[in-house]
């Protein structure tokens, strides 16, 4: 019982805060309550006063840090945040000081159970437990707060990266700890240095009669493995029929090479490297710009929560993560969203992005409940390995697209005009070269698709769509924002000229730059703060067009 009070009481601050905010948006996990009822036996079993009082405090500690920044900033500390605060001590103590009583309510919210907690400690812990127990205890309270650091020493920031509906707690242990790690044995988190200044994008409002706007992003989907852009294998037999109902499919240019700097790249519509104010501000965010036009907002995930981060999550009214139904997504995989879709009860107006991982390795995995069905190219471990994952990730793909087309299903059935966009979040190596995976600045992981599909619409709606050869993630983002109502505009940009980023989107990062020819030609690997665009450059890979 004291150890599930004292747990309990650790997780109060974040619901007292959403009293007095709603930037806070922590909901309850399961995975992450049952680990800090181990982390508090640990702490009950320790047997030492002193020992629990110094954890406490530095617990306390960090969540007075990081539900401050969350009444001031609107969203959970990040490394990068966390840095700036030591790094600029001055300028942050003088906005404390300038307005702290705008945010004093983030010390009840943390110094009330905090201190009630050190009470019970204090009230009812025995000092006579055993040695296997105080040993035991000591192990648990090691694990949960040495884990973080362990880890911080082979990943890298994006895997530490807040989920605005995490706990605090938790979002505070991934921050210090890789602040703590990366001070210590590199030189220190930096924010991405930006560009050279290109000139912010111009909003508009432009008028539009949609009601149902939505988005579909497979993870780690390739345009030129999809039957309907060319592929020699049949994978996609049901967006084939789709292409006689007005589906217009193109190739794509993906904004990043990994899922946690792309999504935001996308939902924010930035088109040039390190213009990381474009995604803090969410000035351009299409959240932002289907609340402002009166639609509800939909984030449905088969992921983790943490991949909310930078995407706009103040602006979504209705988060579904993997945290929320752990059970139902294990046991379920992505068949898990199609029924959460099937049970949504839609407004007059939705704007709905679902994140998908059908395509995800392990590939086998996801199509495993179904294997008579998708395993059509055979998987198994006698093929040679390059065979085989290409096979698998085909028969993944054949799996996505029966997915796709009854979720689409379910989009079709409401009334009123309607768009829908399915794209990749970035492309998948499979062997060429010897390289596997993405997260590298390779021509076949900015490789993706990109499908609208418009219903009961006007032609000219999705005409900007099937009158390009390519289109990259940030042309699909301003088509996107244009059936919102709003037109975005890049002064800089140059027409046949893109930009895939690396995945270290908030560190140092690397682009390259992507000129439309007779295929695609990728400049060299440049880092990010390097002129914008890069009118001479020496295309080192060619991705042909199929």
């Amino acid at each position: 019982m004291l150890v599930l009070l004292t747990t309990a009481l650790l997780m109060l601050d974040d619901w007292i805060q959403q009293w007095f905010t709603a930037a806070n948006q922590a909901d309850f996990e399961l995975n992450y309550f049952l680990a800090l009822c181990a982390f508090n036996l640990g702490l009950w079993l320790s047997g030492s006063r002193v020992f629990v009082s110094c954890i406490l405090a530095l617990l306390g500690g960090m969540e007075l840090v990081q539900l401050a920044h969350i009444s001031y900033a609107g969203r959970p500390l990040d490394p990068v945040g966390l840095a700036s605060l030591f790094s600029e001590f001055h300028d942050v103590r003088q906005v404390a000081f300038a307005e702290f009583w705008d945010h004093v309510h983030v010390l009840p919210a943390v110094l009330a159970p905090y201190v009630t907690a050190w009470w019970l400690f204090m009230a009812y812990m025995r000092s006579d437990v055993r040695r296997w127990q105080r040993t035991l205890g000591l192990v648990l309270v090691a694990a949960g707060l040495l884990s973080k650091p362990y880890r911080a020493t082979y990943r890298d920031l994006n895997a530490f990266l807040p989920g605005p509906t995490r706990s605090g707690l938790h979002n505070s242990l991934n921050t210090f700890s890789f602040v703590l790690v990366d001070s210590l044995l590199r030189d220190g988190v930096h924010a991405a240095p930006l560009g050279p200044g290109p000139n912010p994008p111009v909003v508009t409002s432009v008028r539009s009669d949609a009601r149902h706007v939505w988005l579909f992003v497979a993870d780690s989907l390739r345009s030129d493995h999809l039957g309907i852009m060319g592929y020699e294998r049949n994978t996609t037999p049901r967006l084939a029929q789709r292409l006689e109902q007005g589906l217009v499919a193109r190739k794509g240019v993906a904004a990043a090479v990994s899922t946690a700097a792309s999504m935001p790249l996308i939902l924010n519509a930035v088109r040039e490297p390190g213009q990381l104010a474009q995604i803090r501000t969410l000035s351009t965010n299409l959240f932002k710009f289907a609340k402002e036009a009166g639609f509800k907002t939909y984030w449905i995930s088969s992921q983790e929560s943490k991949l909310l981060n930078g995407v706009g999550s103040p602006y979504v009214d209705v988060s579904i993560t993997r945290e929320d139904e752990p059970s139902r997504f294990h046991a379920e995989g992505d068949e898990a969203l199609l029924s959460l879709l099937k049970e949504q009860e839609w407004p007059e107006k939705t704007f709905v992005v679902v994140l998908l991982r059908s395509v995800h390795a392990p590939y086998d995995a996801n199509y495993a409940h179904a294997r008579d069905r998708f395993a059509r190219w055979p998987d198994d471990p006698g093929q040679p390995r390059e065979v085989r994952m290409r096979n698998a990730y085909d028969n993944a793909v054949l799996y996505l697209d029966d997915l796709l087309d009854r979720m689409m299903g379910e989009f079709d059935k409401l009334p009123g005009q309607r768009h829908l966009v399915v794209t990749g979040d970035h492309g998948q190596l499979l062997g060429t070269h010897g390289l596997w995976g993405h997260n590298v600045l390779e021509p076949e992981v900015a490789d993706v698709p990109v499908l609208s599909w418009s219903r009961d619409a006007p032609l000219e709606a999705g005409a900007a769509m099937a009158g390009q050869r390519w289109v990259s993630h940030f042309e699909m983002s301003r088509w996107l924002a244009g059936v919102l109502g709003r037109d975005i505009r890049s002064p800089s940009a140059i027409d046949g000229v893109h930009y895939v980023q690396g995945k270290h989107l908030y560190g140092s990062n690397t682009f390259r730059e992507v000129h439309e020819g007779v295929a695609l030609e990728f400049s060299e690997v440049l880092p990010v703060g390097h002129a914008l665009p890069v009118r001479a450059y020496n295309p080192v890979r060619s991705l042909v067009a199929r």
